[in-house]
């Protein structure tokens, strides 16, 4: 593939993944906590550009999310958060899955399952040293207004957040990139 074929792809992706995050934000746990499949162009790309390029895409959203959609504060303390959470998720499924190889589903679901365990214990450690204090400072939240501790907290809404999120990007990325089978072979017999 051409480095300008290769650019507009990435181009693509990116503006197909920060429209989904953007139009498929799903609230959950009262709001607070937002689920999107942003992440479904980054794993096509994964498959199609290799595990770098799939990187830069999940950073280019990121970006355009908070220059062109940002929700204040909120999406200032989330962003890298989620930059971080999606960068484990996508290297896990990337270890099994080598650039130019086929899709096979067995790798990609034992990929996403130890994205999604691994994606979940680091933002169990994020949201106690990273976001909480800077939610109660620049936010006025406080987990004792909520009648919560931070065990509370993690246990009742980080860990469970984290593991419905990964196990329907892992569903929903194997259907879409079963379905896109015949592509991603396209691609790779031409690279």
């Amino acid at each position: 593939m051409s480095r300008i074929k290769k650019l507009l792809l990435i181009s693509c992706l990116s503006a197909m993944s920060t429209a989904l995050m953007v139009l498929t934000q799903i609230p959950m746990f009262g709001g607070f906590m937002k689920l999107d499949f942003s992440i479904l162009p980054i794993l096509v790309s994964l498959y199609i550009l290799g595990l770098r390029s799939s990187l830069s895409i999940l950073l280019l959203r990121s970006i355009l999310k908070l220059l062109f959609f940002s929700e204040g504060i909120s999406t200032i303390i989330g962003i890298p958060m989620n930059i971080i959470a999606m960068s484990v998720f996508i290297m896990c499924i990337g270890y099994f899955q080598r650039k130019n190889s086929s899709f096979h589903l067995k790798k990609f679901i034992l990929g996403g399952g130890l994205g999604t365990l691994f994606s979940t214990g680091v933002m169990l450690i994020l949201n106690i040293i990273y976001a909480l204090p800077l939610y109660e400072k620049f936010m006025n939240f406080h987990l004792e207004k909520m009648g919560m501790s931070t065990k509370e907290w993690i246990l009742a809404m980080v860990i469970p957040f984290n593991l419905i999120q990964g196990i329907l990007l892992t569903i929903s990325g194997s259907l879409l990139l079963t379905a896109l089978l015949p592509i991603i072979h396209q691609y790779n017999r031409f690279t």
